[in-house]
């Protein structure tokens, strides 16, 4: 799991550049989307990012924000879930996922899980 200064995060308000900005440098792939107590509002990915650019289509980078682009109550994991489990939840599903938030017991946002991980560490 990422957390701290690898969980990327942007507020509900931050433009598409700077979702852009925050996804390249945290190099995960997604930015959490929290309010200013910390709470997760939602995920964007890159995908996400680029489908943006279909959706709205005169896109002005600067006046479309991470809350019209991000999915809404993502799924999520606890962090205290086995990295097996999240994996699980990753790949038994329709359309399969590659990262997931992790919400701590009191709802805060804490970090990032990638499939990439999983994998790296020998599952």
């Amino acid at each position: 799991m990422r957390w701290g200064q690898e969980n990327p995060t942007v507020a509900p308000q931050a433009s598409w550049l700077e979702v852009a900005g925050a996804i390249s440098k945290g190099g995960l792939g997604a930015v959490n989307v929290v309010d200013e107590a910390g709470y997760l509002k939602g995920i964007i990915t890159d995908g996400d990012l680029r489908r943006s650019i279909t959706k709205f289509k005169s896109l002005n980078p600067e006046a479309v924000q991470a809350d019209a682009m991000m999915t809404r109550s993502p799924v999520t994991v606890p962090p205290e879930m086995l990295a097996y489990e999240a994996l699980r939840l990753m790949e038994n599903r329709p359309s399969q996922i590659s990262v997931l938030p992790v919400v701590g017991p009191e709802g805060l946002c804490v970090g990032l899980i990638r499939l990439h991980d999983i994998v790296r560490s020998g599952l």
